[in-house]
């Protein structure tokens, strides 16, 4: 199974959109998104697949997005998430606090620890659990490219995409 991972979109129409269109060309259905959505808009781009969030530091429009999630059937989890998907069991955090990011990776209870926040592509193995971080979808944010990642859940590697 492979799962579209995004984070920090930031508004950024133009690459939700691309994104998007990556996914449903490769038949990705799930995608997580790590947070700093930011707007109730960006969230209905991605009408059609199932979407599972965490609020970043940027996603103060609580309401509206929570409105945006249920219009497309999607689930907007609070800043935090446990989710399983094909036999992983993966938390998703935004990552604003490092000493909680750091907690969650070395607790050993996932196989997976998706976050982002940092805008910097990163993949690294503790113990049994992978972190992923698709960097920042917006993009210009410290000179960051803008990317993405579709991981596949048998061998629990992403293939970070630049949007």
């Amino acid at each position: 199974m492979q799962i579209g991972v995004i984070s920090d979109t930031h508004d950024n129409f133009d690459n939700i959109k691309k994104f998007v269109n990556i996914c449903r060309t490769r038949k990705i259905t799930c995608v997580i998104h790590a947070g700093d959505i930011v707007s109730p808009e960006s969230v209905e781009l991605f009408h059609g697949i199932n979407l599972i969030a965490v609020l970043g530091n940027n996603d103060v429009e609580k309401e509206k997005l929570s409105l945006s999630f249920q219009k497309i059937g999607g689930q907007l989890m609070g800043d935090f998430c446990e989710i399983e998907k094909d036999q992983l069991f993966i938390a998703v955090y935004h990552g604003t606090n490092a000493k909680r990011r750091a907690s969650i990776l070395q607790s050993g209870e996932y196989d997976l620890l998706v976050c982002g926040h940092t805008h910097k592509l990163e993949e690294l193995q503790v113990g049994n659990t992978k972190l992923i971080n698709p960097g920042t979808a917006n993009g210009w944010f410290f000179g960051y490219k803008a990317t993405a990642a579709i991981l596949d859940t048998q061998t629990k590697k992403p293939q970070f995409i630049n949007l």
